[in-house]
């Protein structure tokens, strides 16, 4: 065997075992004080079918295709970066912009890491994500919707492979289930220590795609907001704290939000990129071209694009087996929509109540990627972000619904039906 076969094979075996003791010191972490949460196994799927992936991708002779020029790109500048001093302006860019390329960086730098070593960290942080997801639904709806969500998160075929994605999802990932569960706890418990995760959450999220960063702290500043009127009464000092805190954001965010929304930063920023996407004829998974050049206009135009990025590419649009997969995808994520649609009609009068924290993270990830979308290509990596929210808010919705029904049905078969019961026989006789 070479010197750099046993170098990288050291590589990985280290590796492999930092994340898995990260993995499962987390977990132990989470079940501390939730003894009947039991999602071990399931996490142990997640992380392992995620392995599997990596190893037996390059054997289809099709791995490169699938995943893309975005990797050579990055890996470029994370070399670059490595070979750098660090704390020069190379790696503090790296840090606060390209967070992920950061992440490579340090690899390289420190173990020389190949690029398989380098998807096993991309996973991990997947799974890191997923598994606060998890428990965001334990706190919702207890430990069996947990474990189920868990289950189909963990076996979902577009979250598998986008995990080992040496790109800006697995960070995404995270910083969404950062969120989804601080959010959560704060919505259950008002407790304010939680506010330390979403905003962590949302600085992976800043470092890592800015303008996502913006709806993911728009959906925890709406859960800690309806989280403090919930809590209000009941809640004291800790409801209006929370409540204070979203108005004290909202007056500190107000003129970045209005400056990048004004017509011209918006014809700069967005509708630029839309209309590079749409002038490129030759690509068949281009998306039409829609205004998003004035605040009137995105509210206009953009239902019809998050309707793109929901379901495309449709089948008959697929021109390889990237996109292939990408059709699939798209069939995978109207199912689980359907069933979620459906869930919200049979919720309804207690969807956020069930659900809240979910809904707002899912829904603010959907608009800030249907704004940025320019392909289908594009748009089927990004619904693997909604998707997940998705699992988790219908596993919830449908798991808390049934729940109350049983509740219901044992009140009802508890108490005494008047007219049936039998007449009591008097200890006296009549006269």
């Amino acid at each position: 065997m070479s010197d750099s076969f046993i170098h990288d094979a050291l590589a990985t075996l280290i590796t492999l075992m930092v994340c898995g003791y990260v993995v499962f010191a987390v977990y132990r972490l989470l079940t501390r004080n939730r003894p009947d949460l039991r999602i071990g196994w399931a996490v142990g799927a997640a992380m392992g079918l995620r392995i599997l992936a990596v190893i037996a991708l390059p054997f289809t002779g099709i791995e490169r295709t699938l995943r893309g020029g975005d990797e050579l790109g990055f890996l470029a500048t994370a070399t670059d970066t490595a070979s750098s001093t660090f704390g020069s302006s190379a790696w503090l860019d790296s840090l606060t912009g390209s967070l992920y390329e950061f992440v490579f960086s340090v690899q390289i730098a420190l173990f020389d890491s190949p690029e398989v070593t380098l998807r096993f960290t991309q996973l991990t942080l997947a799974v890191l994500g997923l598994l606060l997801l998890a428990v965001a639904v334990y706190e919702l709806a207890g430990p069996r919707a947990a474990l189920i969500a868990m289950w189909l998160m963990a076996v979902e075929p577009t979250n598998t492979f986008f995990s080992t994605y040496l790109h800006k999802e697995p960070n995404m990932i995270l910083a969404s289930g950062m969120v989804a569960f601080g959010g959560t706890m704060i919505w259950k418990h008002a407790q304010l220590r939680w506010i330390s995760l979403i905003t962590a959450g949302c600085l992976i999220a800043l470092a890592t795609r800015p303008y996502a960063s913006w709806f993911l702290i728009a959906a925890g500043a709406a859960i800690m907001l309806h989280a403090g009127l919930r809590h209000g009464t009941s809640g004291g000092v800790r409801g209006l704290a929370l409540i204070s805190v979203v108005i004290l954001l909202g007056a500190i965010s107000a003129p970045t939000v209005l400056d990048a929304t004004t017509d011209e930063n918006l014809e700069a920023n967005i509708q630029g990129s839309q209309d590079a996407n749409a002038a490129d004829t030759e690509a068949n998974l281009s998306l039409e071209q829609v205004d998003f050049s004035t605040r009137g206009a995105i509210v206009t135009n953009l239902p019809g694009r998050i309707s793109d990025v929901l379901t495309k590419p449709y089948p008959w649009q697929t021109a390889n087996t990237s996109q292939a997969l990408g059709a699939i995808g798209a069939l995978i994520t109207l199912t689980a929509l359907f069933l979620l649609g459906r869930e919200l009609w049979r919720n309804r009068g207690s969807i956020m109540e069930r659900a809240g924290p979910l809904l707002y993270v899912g829904v603010g990830l959907l608009l800030a990627y249907s704004l940025s979308a320019g392909n289908a290509g594009t748009a089927f990596r990004y619904r693997t972000h909604v998707l997940v929210l998705a699992i988790c808010a219908l596993v919830s919705l449908r798991y808390l619904r049934e729940a109350a029904g049983r509740t219901a049905l044992e009140d009802a078969e508890a108490e005494p039906d008047d007219e049936m019961s039998p007449t009591p026989t008097p200890l006296v006789p009549a006269a």
